[in-house]
């Protein structure tokens, strides 16, 4: 505890320091709000997207045979031949890289239940998907896992009350409870049928500080069989095409996406095919409001490595290591003690100053257009922003004990400055510069991966920005393991070099 006192002592009694400090904050805030005042977006002036029934904005596009049914209702079906189509596969070679795709976007059959066939009415899905095994979905937000099955599967979706249960099965006589959802408005007479989905196939081009975004229609057919509904209905099966709206100065769209509607529903005895195009799922953009908030840390930063950096090199500068030395001969539980305090210091104020840069900056981002429904409206209370806010403090501070582990095995001032920064920034450039995905893997080791702590959404293919490539978790490991590398290695020079 002797050893921790002496460093805080000396961290407060150097007024530069604690300018700096307050600096960090300044800088951080300052920035941020200059980033957000730069930003600006029309999506909300020219909506792609429709509202789901918890108004986020969604999209939603796909083939559905569909009948009425009113109240508790069981649709049992066979899915089989689940395939793109070959037009779309021919396709397939456009320039950039193709983006990954998810549970969302995969292509899909199975069974829908839906207030109507207008985009965006509640609903709830059980669907067998083409790579991402079998799916509970509903109201283009909740997502239940299945089994991992491809190829052909039974499905069932049962609705009692308001409680709607997706079952699978692999022969149709022994059933697997998936899981149950209670969508948000589902009237008692819903219509129920056969769904096929298929969303757009993107390529992404990144690269030379930007990225661009292309691709061409999805399209998707599958075959049903042992389609049993109970009760039954004197319906009969009507194949409709839910379709996005579409502006007055553009092309149809289908499922968000300029397409010809195919025929949805070919019918030859007990088999049914039904034809999809679409996405049936969220549309929150890439972008990232918490992330554009938050983008003054790297001005922070630049001032923090300065007080890391000045930390570890002071006391050699001026001899005074060797007081520090004498009174603690133990010079592990000396650096211990730079660190512990060091790094205190620097998550308080960073900590403090995400905070106030995230309430600064997304009024004015929300003002330049990053508003609802095209944009999530952040708050402080949101999970996701939580988890941001404190990522990116520790982001600070562990690139702060970065600088301090370099300051004290360089131990001169100037070198170890530009040498962390050069650390933190190189990468950066590089990742910018470098085509397609190859920055995903410099992101996962160095210094820059770190900025992932910034963003609350999941990661993405399609910005420009490389540290959007990998999640925080990532990010934040990768600073962790620097920092503590850089610690060590100076414990092992302080213990072999004379002060």
């Amino acid at each position: 505890m002797s050893a921790v006192r002496a460093e805080w002592t000396k961290l407060r009694s150097v007024p530069r320091w604690v300018a700096t400090f307050l600096g960090a904050l300044v800088l951080t805030v300052g920035l941020s709000a200059l980033a957000a005042s730069g930003s600006t977006t029309d999506a909300n002036e020219h909506p792609d997207f429709v509202t789901g029934p918890h108004g986020d904005a969604v999209t939603d596009g796909f083939g559905f045979a569909h009948q009425a049914v009113t109240g508790d209702t069981t649709m049992t079906v066979h899915v089989t031949g689940l395939a793109r189509a070959a037009t779309e596969r021919a396709e397939s070679g456009a320039p950039g890289t193709a983006v990954p795709t998810t549970p969302w976007t995969d292509i899909a059959a199975g069974i829908t239940l839906k207030a109507g066939t207008e985009a965006g009415s509640s609903y709830v899905s059980v669907l067998l998907t083409g790579s991402h095994g079998v799916r509970l979905q509903g109201d283009f937000t909740h997502d239940v896992a299945g089994s991992a099955a491809h190829g052909d599967r039974w499905l069932r979706l049962t609705r009692t009350g308001g409680t709607v249960t997706g079952y699978e099965s692999a022969d149709g006589t022994s059933w697997t409870r998936i899981g149950a959802l209670t969508p948000a408005a589902i009237p008692p007479r819903a219509e129920i049928g056969m769904a096929v989905s298929a969303a757009p196939v993107l390529h992404v081009s990144r690269g030379g500080g930007g990225s661009s975004v292309g691709g061409h229609p999805g399209r998707a057919s599958a075959t049903f069989e042992d389609v049993t509904l109970e009760p039954a209905t004197d319906g009969t099966w009507q194949g409709t095409a839910v379709t996005m709206p579409t502006p007055a100065d553009q092309p149809a769209k289908v499922g968000g996406s300029t397409a010809p509607t195919p025929r949805v529903l070919t019918a030859s005895g007990d088999t049914s095919t039904v034809t999809g195009s679409g996405k049936v799922g969220p549309q929150r953009p890439d972008d990232d409001v918490v992330e554009g908030a938050l983008l003054g840390v790297v001005a922070g930063l630049m001032a923090l490595i300065c007080v890391g950096v000045l930390f570890g090199t002071s006391e050699y500068r001026r001899g005074m290591i060797r007081t520090t030395f004498a009174a603690t001969p133990r010079r592990g539980r000396v650096l211990a003690a730079k660190a512990l305090v060091l790094g205190g210091a620097a998550f308080a104020v960073s900590l403090v100053a995400v905070v106030v840069a995230f309430v600064v900056a997304v009024p004015i981002l929300q003002d330049h257009g990053m508003a609802p429904p095209a944009f999530p409206s952040p708050s402080l209370g949101d999970p996701a922003v939580v988890r941001a806010l404190v990522l990116a403090a520790l982001f600070m501070t562990g690139v702060t004990l970065v600088a301090l582990a370099v300051g004290m095995l360089l131990r001169r001032t100037a070198p170890a400055i530009t040498l962390t920064i050069v650390l933190l920034v190189l990468p950066l450039v590089a990742g910018t510069i470098l085509p397609g995905t190859s920055p995903r893997w410099l992101m996962y080791t160095t210094l820059a991966g770190g900025l992932a702590t910034l963003r609350a959404q999941p990661p993405t293919d399609t910005l420009a920005e490389p540290w959007a490539l990998i999640g925080p978790g990532a990010g934040i490991g990768v600073v962790a393991s620097y920092a503590a590398v850089g610690l060590a290695l100076a414990w092992w020079q302080l213990r072999r070099r004379d002060a």
